[in-house]
């Protein structure tokens, strides 16, 4: 999923459309159950920590041998910390709030590739 965010094939309007998306289904979800800001900050950051690792890792050269290495590490760094949020959480309504967390996790980073790779306006 992230190559395909960071590539060219991603337009504006996708970008848009999934972002109000995620903030849609986050607003439904927050009417069952209302996630702690700390949880919700928490999220934000590893959204955002996933895209200064994905830019790192697009820096590299296609030809050391860990990019792969590199590029698997992310997804299962992310994967384990989502998946831990899901043992901090409060019991009743679990689910809400893990949907909730993968929301803001995504709009993390969908916030900062965003504005990253906006175009520059000149004076």
């Amino acid at each position: 999923m992230l190559e395909f965010w960071y590539s060219e094939r991603c337009s504006r309007e996708i970008r848009l459309i999934c972002s109000i998306g995620v903030c849609i289904s986050i607003y439904f979800c927050s009417r069952i159950a209302e996630l702690a800001p700390l949880w919700v900050g928490l999220s934000l950051v590893l959204g955002v920590l996933i895209h200064v690792l994905f830019t790192q890792f697009l820096k590299l050269a296609a030809s050391p041998p860990y990019r792969i290495t590199l590029r698997n590490g992310i997804y299962i760094f992310q994967l384990f910390a989502l998946l831990s949020l899901t043992y901090v959480l409060p019991e009743q309504h679990k689910w809400v709030l893990w949907l909730q967390c993968i929301g803001f996790h995504a709009l993390g980073l969908f916030l900062v590739s965003i504005y990253s790779n906006r175009a520059k306006r000149h004076a």
